[in-house]
């Protein structure tokens, strides 16, 4: 009984977030956004739903052309880029081709 309760109490805690997350999904797919699609496809589809880039917290742009992609450093480090609308955000992982073009592998 003990350990039920905490875990009822974890569940309704995150319980909105995945919600959210699920909602975000399924907006994107609507729209035609998937894993493995050109990053540069993927920013005007959202652009034409109305999302908004994201400046980088850092500043600097990682990949030429994308000033909205923003790298973290080190072996394992991620490429991302956010957008925001009407208070809400999203940001994608961004993977690179051998020729250097950014694609969507992911979202968060």
């Amino acid at each position: 009984m003990k350990t039920i309760i905490p875990a009822v109490l974890l569940s309704l805690a995150i319980a909105p977030a995945i919600a959210s997350a699920q909602e975000k999904t399924g907006e994107l797919a609507a729209l035609g956004i998937s894993a493995g699609m050109p990053y540069a496809k993927a920013k005007r589809l959202l652009d034409a739903a109305g999302w908004q880039v994201s400046p980088p917290e850092s500043g600097q742009a990682a990949l030429p052309g994308f000033p909205e992609i923003e790298c973290g450093q080190g072996r394992d480090a991620i490429c991302s880029a956010g957008f925001h609308r009407n208070g809400q955000s999203l940001a994608m992982i961004i993977g690179t081709t051998q020729a250097g073009q950014p694609f969507v592998q992911g979202t968060y």
